[in-house]
């Protein structure tokens, strides 16, 4: 753990309190590590963009801290729309991304899905039970 995120953490006292934020990856929908990483940064970046719009001094000390981030799984594109509207009913700043189909997908498609920056017994409950995302099964030649 770096110093800064064990500062934080001493600071909170637990990792509860700290503030993340969270991207919704389609389990359904594999893409290239380069594609995932360009459509995460737009989740990312535009939650961070519009929270500091919202709530600047949250935005200040997410920045100023661990700047944690969470990749979670989500079934496909209904659960992952279902997650950010979730979070928006909520009061909290939430995006989904949607590829202009220009390199990887023949049509317009939603990857992901973003939330945050929060903490995480902000989130509704359909988002806190989400399992880690962990890489597509990819089959070998």
């Amino acid at each position: 753990m770096n110093g800064v995120a064990k500062e934080q953490r001493n600071k909170a006292g637990t990792a509860e309190a700290e503030l993340r934020m969270w991207l919704f990856i389609r389990k359904d929908l594999p893409m290239p590590p380069g594609k995932l990483a360009a459509q995460a940064g737009h989740g990312y970046g535009t939650c961070l963009w519009l929270s500091n719009d919202r709530d600047p001094d949250l935005v200040s000390m997410y920045m100023s801290h661990a700047q944690a981030k969470i990749a979670v799984s989500v079934k496909n594109e209904v659960e992952l729309l279902k997650c950010v509207e979730a979070c928006k009913e909520g009061g909290l700043v939430a995006v989904a991304v949607k590829d202009a189909a220009r390199t990887v997908f023949d049509k317009s498609t939603y990857t992901v899905g973003a939330v945050g920056p929060c903490f995480r017994k902000d989130l509704p409950k359909r988002v806190s039970r989400l399992r880690l995302f962990e890489a597509w099964q990819t089959q070998s030649n």
